[in-house]
């Protein structure tokens, strides 16, 4: 099946940056909207193939570049940065904003919402206000709670009060990400991605996903994590909303599966009826990159059309 590929560009939540999206087309009648939440240092590009996959199903596919992200920053010193203030809350407010911006093109389709990592976070979050308007929810390469996230809150503010928001700290970066990589052999700090060279030798040749977040982004992020993993978040939603969690079990954003697990169980615990939770062994943080990347799409599709 042919698809057509359009750029889809989408004012910010913070009024002032358009959000560069993406909408990958199928040809003939569409079966519903895929809209996928990319992670931190990335951009929407990088899910070219799952969105060609799934396009090739009949799922119209879209997604934008973050703030501070991809083609949306207005050059390379925003990379990294989101907001002078509460920019977590502006990524999650874009959701709404990119996801009302594709149903009025396209009324009646029910839409499937995935975020990825960063984008876990912010669709975990973005489901308090979004539940009623989509018909289900992919979390992927998430985390549970994090007992550092106040000490890593801390540390951003005061390198931010020193030196500016703007300021990229690799002492910040190394504490937050240092630990990611010691499980892996390699030349990098990347392998904790994927098992996939490639991959990883692209990514780090690419400027838009081989940069620092500046101390205000990296606030933004623990944000983030911290508020997608308060008591009362799985409580926010609606019920019955399907969800699926999927992660590599090798993946140390969610404690090697742990993490993982923990949201599953909270979930459940508030009462949630319809989730599902799959674990794919051998495989690293990017199962969309990884070498299970063809059984996550087969899951993925199952999920939605069940």
């Amino acid at each position: 099946m042919s698809v057509q590929i359009q750029s889809f560009d989408v004012l910010s939540s913070d009024r002032i940056h358009t959000l560069k999206g993406v909408l990958v087309i199928p040809e003939g009648e569409i079966k519903g909207i895929f809209h996928l939440v990319h992670g931190m240092c990335e951009y929407i590009g990088r899910y070219d193939a799952l969105f060609s996959a799934l396009a090739n199903e009949g799922y119209l596919c879209c997604g934008y570049d973050h703030l501070g992200h991809g083609k949306t920053a207005c050059g390379p010193e925003e990379l990294g940065f989101i907001a002078h203030r509460d920019g977590w809350k502006i990524l999650v407010n874009d959701v709404e904003v990119f996801e009302r911006a594709v149903t009025q093109q396209y009324p009646g389709k029910p839409v499937f919402l995935m975020g990825h990592s960063m984008g876990s976070f912010i669709v975990r979050l973005a489901a308090e206000t979004l539940g009623d308007r989509i018909e289900k929810l992919i979390i992927c390469g998430t985390g549970g709670p994090n007992p550092a996230s106040p000490a890593g809150l801390l540390a951003a503010d005061l390198v931010r009060l020193f030196k500016g928001e703007k300021h990229r700290s690799t002492l910040i970066n190394q504490l937050a990400f240092g630990a990611y990589n010691k499980h892996f052999e390699g030349n990098t700090d990347y392998e904790w991605l994927t098992n996939d060279r490639a991959v990883i030798n692209r990514y780090i040749a690419d400027p838009f996903c081989h940069y620092l977040f500046t101390v205000s982004g990296m606030h933004d992020l623990v944000k983030l994590n911290a508020r997608s993993n308060r008591a009362k978040w799985a409580d926010s939603f609606r019920k019955d909303l399907p969800i699926l969690l999927i992660s590599g079990r090798d993946d140390p954003v969610g404690d090697y599966g742990k993490g993982v697990e923990t949201v599953y169980r909270k979930l459940r615990a508030a009462g949630h009826t319809a989730v599902t939770l799959k674990l794919y062994d051998g495989c690293r943080h990017e199962i969309h990159n990884d070498r299970c990347r063809e059984e996550m799409l087969r899951d993925l599709l199952q999920f939605i059309e069940s």
